[in-house]
């Protein structure tokens, strides 16, 4: 990361500047190559001011602080700026990974429906006012430990009261049952 280290009324040392770079590197990892950084240390009557501001390709992060010593400013702006930056980073990872919610895939594959690539579908937000993700959990109660026939496997699906099971048929081939809530029962083959 290019960076540039500016004195106001203050002295760069090797220490700010070493400082200045172990924090600069850590934000480097989260935004990426291709950054630049200006961090400018000042002083004023009673308060050492850090600003340190990073140039990202899509965005600029920014950390500002105030203390009584230079050192605990530099390193107060610094982990302003990182957290900035994981925000951005984990807002723009949950954008991109978005798509379809399991809910409307899985009765089209069970129906043997091919999924269209094309725009995404609209997500309504839940009554409470928050926006839902999709939340996978692996639980050990959902998949069979040893292979089964279909009438095994729907009964030991019917018995524990489950949404959704997945087995190995006798043939070794993974299959997947889907319990709707009518009593239907809906097999998915993978292949």
């Amino acid at each position: 990361m290019d960076s540039e280290l500016t004195g106001r009324k203050v002295k760069v040392s090797r220490n700010l500047r070493k400082l200045a770079d172990e924090g600069l590197a850590r934000i480097e990892k989260i935004v990426g190559r291709g950054a630049n950084a200006h961090v400018i240390l000042s002083s004023q009557k009673h308060a050492e001011i850090a600003e340190v501001t990073v140039n990202a390709r899509h965005h600029t992060v920014v950390g500002v602080a105030e203390a009584p010593e230079l050192t605990v400013a530099l390193k107060i702006a610094l982990e302003k700026a990182e957290k900035q930056a994981l925000r951005r980073k984990k807002s723009l990872l949950e954008k991109k990974r978005q798509g379809k919610s399991i809910n409307s895939v899985l009765p089209a594959l069970a129906a043997g429906e091919e999924m269209s690539q094309g725009a995404p579908e609209k997500k309504t937000a839940p009554a409470n006012g928050k926006a839902a993700g999709l939340h996978v959990v692996s639980t050990p109660q959902s998949m069979a430990s040893r292979s089964m026939t279909l009438e095994e496997a729907v009964k030991e699906a019917e018995s524990g009261n489950r949404d959704v099971f997945v087995f190995r048929d006798l043939a070794g081939d993974v299959k997947v049952l889907h319990c709707a809530g009518d009593g239907i029962v809906r097999l998915i083959e993978v292949s």
